[in-house]
């Protein structure tokens, strides 16, 4: 044979091996993309399932029986408080009462946020007074929260 074919044949015998290597890799790196997606998809739907928060605070409720009485113990309980910093996506709205079928709140009051609480206050002008709030939380990722709150207070007898 000669030369230029030689050399000719070489380089194709070369670039086939090189092209052999890189398919070879990109096999590889679909695979580790693959199982890299698989993990991911695992995390998603874990994070979809729980109540996801963009902040968390800590609060320290004091018990209600307490006396505060000289030589008396003093109970309470420290809780985390998860909340989300968006107006849309968490709130507290104080009403009178609620229809369903469809949903309507009477009276409506939002409630501002303030460091993942919402602050209320309502005057004891009866022996007894009721509130009622609803509340919400949805973030953009996990499950929505809802629930009505309702609440009584009254006047202390000796």
């Amino acid at each position: 044979m000669n030369k230029p074919t030689i050399i000719v044949l070489l380089i194709l015998l070369i670039s086939s091996c090189s092209n052999n290597n890189q398919t070879e890799n990109k096999n590889i790196e679909i695979e580790n993309l693959r199982a890299e997606n698989d993990s991911l998809k695992k995390i998603v739907a874990e994070i979809n399932n729980k109540y996801v928060f963009d902040s968390l605070t800590v609060r320290d409720i004091p018990y209600y029986k307490n006396t505060y009485e000289m030589n008396s113990n003093v109970r309470g309980e420290i809780v985390f408080v998860g909340y989300n910093n968006d107006r849309q996506s968490t709130r507290v709205i104080m009403i009178d009462s609620i229809s369903y079928n469809p949903k309507k709140l009477h009276n409506p009051d939002t409630l501002d946020l303030r460091i993942g609480g919402f602050p209320y206050e309502n005057k004891l002008d009866a022996d007894k007074i009721y509130w009622r709030a609803e509340i919400y939380t949805k973030h953009k990722y996990g499950k929505e929260f809802e629930v009505s709150l309702s609440n009584i207070a009254q006047v202390k007898k000796n």
